[in-house]
């Protein structure tokens, strides 16, 4: 075993007490060892990933001609959506506060700013300020572009060089170091047939690198498209391939789409002939 695996099984035990950690060398045991809990953390960072996605396209996208100070349309309680005025171009400001914020199915603390790049508001930068979730502390700046002819449909969010803490059982943080996410998202349809956002479907690709906190290199990228629905507030359909350097790949699977069989927030892992299920 190298020193890279063997690292990162220690890891792994630090940070899941609870998980089985053994040494065995069959299917069941790579996953649960070596591959089980990388996945399971690339799988939350892309929840997260999208779940901000989905809060700042429907708050931040669907409010651009905004004429008040205050959004407070299909936001939730603990979040205050402020409009920063300036000469040129207006910042939205997203405040989640100090406690666990449940906005969009995700639990959120910290500031999420939103600023326009361009005049013609199709180009945004996403500042995170003392921002976390998931257990992961989050540092970077995302860039967010509307690709479609209607505001809060068609877009495209992507993130570089961002770090992801977490906080071990041996009270350590770990970092997991994200090179590259990128998704594109295109609007399928709205489940109400109305005009709030919170129950909007999206088919979208998504791609993920990163680093674990022992060096080992992994990757997510969907084989097809996904599906993520606002009323589950999870994905509900559609495949990924996750790689992790000197153990493998596997095949993530998402569920058939179906907002009521599907929206379980379950998906199933499978490697080398072994199947496990993660609950996200």
């Amino acid at each position: 075993m190298s020193r890279s695996i063997s690292g990162l099984i220690l890891i792994i035990c630090i940070l899941f007490a609870g998980n089985s950690c053994s040494t065995g060398s069959d299917p069941e045991g790579v996953i649960l060892d070596a591959f089980y809990v990388p996945a399971e953390l690339a799988l939350q960072i892309t929840n997260v990933f999208n779940d901000l996605a989905m809060d700042v396209n429907g708050i931040a996208m669907h409010n651009l001609g905004f004429k008040e100070d205050t959004i407070t349309e299909n936001v939730a309680k603990c979040v205050t959506a402020l409009v920063y005025r300036t000469s040129v171009l207006d910042s939205i400001v997203l405040n989640y506060g100090t406690s666990n914020c449940s906005s969009n199915g995700a639990g959120f603390k910290g500031k999420v700013i939103v600023s326009p790049k361009d005049e013609g508001l199709e180009s945004f930068d996403i500042q995170l300020k003392d921002f976390s979730s998931q257990g992961f502390d989050i540092t970077g700046t995302i860039d967010f572009q509307i690709t479609g002819n209607t505001d809060g449909d068609d877009f495209s969010i992507s993130m570089e060089n961002a770090k992801f803490l977490i906080t071990g059982t041996d009270e350590i943080v770990y970092t997991f170091s994200i090179s590259n996410i990128n998704s594109i998202y295109t609007f399928r349809e709205d489940e109400e047939d109305d005009m709030a956002y919170v129950d909007d479907i999206f088919e979208f690709t998504t791609n993920l690198t990163g680093e674990t906190p022992d060096g080992a290199l992994f990757t997510l990228e969907s084989v097809s498209d996904l599906i993520y629905a606002y009323s589950c507030k999870n994905i509900i359909g559609g495949k990924a391939d996750f790689t992790l350097t000197d153990v493998g790949a596997g095949e993530v699977n998402f569920g058939g789409g179906d907002t009521d069989e599907d929206c379980d927030a379950k998906v199933i892992l499978s490697m080398s002939g072994a199947k496990v299920t993660i609950t996200l």
